[in-house]
């Protein structure tokens, strides 16, 4: 049977989702594995998105901000993602917390859905990941609080579609940035780092997935918000991190950003990742 490719994109995960996949099958075959990524990717969206009130993270932040010591049973995707961010919590002395969404909220960076029915909650101190207690599927805290899972969740649905694909597929999924790559050896990457359309460095892959991400885009402001200081940072060029999963890589991009540059190295030794920054200049460098 001769060898097919299909490349096709989807609007999920609040950005656009490239699955690109060749195989020694059938272009239907093909288009079939496509969609059970798509599906997979879509319903990891709907129970973690921060932006559906309908999602299980969102019911999981409706619980923690009006009884927080009261114990929240997670299903295995949010266990999983919840997990992961504490242990990155941990390693990077708090600079990586994903329940800095209070400020986010209050400054229109995420929507004030949870609310809607009782706005004095938001005026409320809120808590940090230190604050966050996990045994096994059960999450509380010992104060108000309240999560933004962002770019850790697209990153776990990449790595979950990824993990359904059988044998003998070869190929990539795309989610505005976080992706992993089958059979990444000897590949090439291109990562944009500034504006312009020929902004693009090519790279090689060092690992099954990658996560890039930049405020080239934002005219006055940044994604990168620093839960230390409680302001948000302005970074020119990208940051790049390869890992083994597009979870790590996601999370550790923040992390570059934010650290020391060898408390980042740490960081990145710890999670077997490696790290790229790119000025505007197009100039790399390697973080570790």
């Amino acid at each position: 049977m001769n060898q097919a490719s299909i490349k096709r994109c989807r609007p999920l995960l609040g950005t656009f989702v490239e699955v690109n996949l060749t195989a020694e099958i059938s272009e239907k075959a093909l288009i079939h594995w496509s969609n059970v990524a798509f599906d997979e990717i879509e319903r990891i969206h709907q129970a973690l998105s921060f932006h559906q009130l309908s999602s299980e993270l969102s019911a999981l932040n409706k619980s923690l901000l009006i009884a927080p010591s009261s114990h929240f049973t997670m299903s295995v995707d949010l266990q999983n993602v919840m997990t992961f961010a504490q242990q990155v919590f941990e390693q990077s002395n708090g600079y990586y917390d994903i329940s800095i969404a209070a400020p986010l909220v209050a400054s229109k960076h995420l929507p004030a859905h949870l609310f809607a029915d009782n706005t004095a909650l938001l005026e409320q101190q809120f808590g940090c990941f230190a604050d966050v207690r996990l045994d096994g599927n059960l999450i509380s805290s010992a104060k108000a609080i309240f999560f933004d899972l962002g770019g850790i969740a697209k990153g776990y649905a990449v790595d979950q579609a990824i993990s359904l694909l059988p044998e003998g597929i070869s190929g990539c999924i795309n989610a505005g940035g976080d992706m992993r790559v089958i059979n990444w050896q000897k590949q090439t990457v291109e990562i944009k780092y500034s504006q312009r359309n020929s902004a693009l460095k090519k790279l090689p892959m060092l690992n099954t997935a990658l996560a890039s991400s930049g405020s080239y885009y934002q005219e006055n402001g940044s994604q990168y918000f620093d839960p230390k200081t409680k302001c948000y940072v302005k970074v020119d060029g990208s940051t790049s991190v390869f890992a083994d999963s597009a979870m790590v890589a996601d999370a550790l991009t923040k992390v570059i950003v934010l650290m020391d540059r060898k408390d980042a190295e740490k960081v990145l030794n710890h999670f077997n990742a490696k790290g790229i920054s790119i000025n505007r200049f197009g100039f790399s460098r390697r973080i570790n």
